[in-house]
């Protein structure tokens, strides 16, 4: 269940901007930013921005500078370390449940070191599943997902996740380049 909820929310940076952004923020060191007072009229156009979706980016942006978003870099990084990439785009068809079991033991084993060495993931509670834990008087949403009626304590059904670093690869190509996650391998 926690890879699940792991790949779910790995998928949910990678795919959504506003949740990256937010993600990022919560693994920033100190204090979230206060927002910045606006003027009335400046508000309601933020909100008008903030309300209107962003487009979708079907394919390289056409600015000739070359940068690479971190999401792009981390999925790289998880193809050549893991080749996670590898196992998700695969057809399953053709492979018994062992099979897939043994290849998906390593892929998992090796993401997770990836991972680890990229955020010093751990986890957010000390308790672990199962066990009571006291809960803030006013909890972070962010930090708890209150499951029932609000109490001051409870049980521990997941304890989180929280990142310590994040140490991602640098990465420098060229425009064309950017979008590449994992190089084509030919024999020859």
């Amino acid at each position: 269940m926690r890879i699940l909820l792991a790949l779910r929310a790995f998928f949910a940076v990678l795919l959504n901007k506003e949740r990256a952004i937010a993600f990022e923020k919560l693994l920033s060191p100190g204090a979230p930013p206060s927002e910045p007072t606006r003027l009335p009229t400046e508000a309601k156009r933020t909100a008008e921005l903030e309300s209107t979706p962003s487009p979708v980016r079907k394919g390289p942006p056409t600015s000739a500078k070359a940068s690479r978003s971190d999401a792009l870099t981390l999925l790289s990084t998880l193809q050549r370390e893991a080749r996670l990439v590898d196992l998700i785009q695969e057809s399953l068809d053709s492979y018994s449940d062992a099979q897939i079991g043994a290849a998906a033991r390593d892929v998992l084993r090796d993401s997770k070191k990836c991972l680890q060495q990229s955020f010093g993931i751990k986890p957010l509670l000390d308790q672990t599943e199962g066990d009571s834990v006291s809960i803030p008087d006013a909890p972070s949403p962010i930090r708890w997902r209150l499951l029932g009626s609000p109490a001051s304590s409870g049980r521990v059904v997941h304890p989180g996740w929280t990142a310590t670093h994040c140490n991602l690869p640098t990465w420098s190509g060229t425009p064309e380049d950017q979008w590449v996650l994992s190089a084509a391998e030919v024999e020859t």
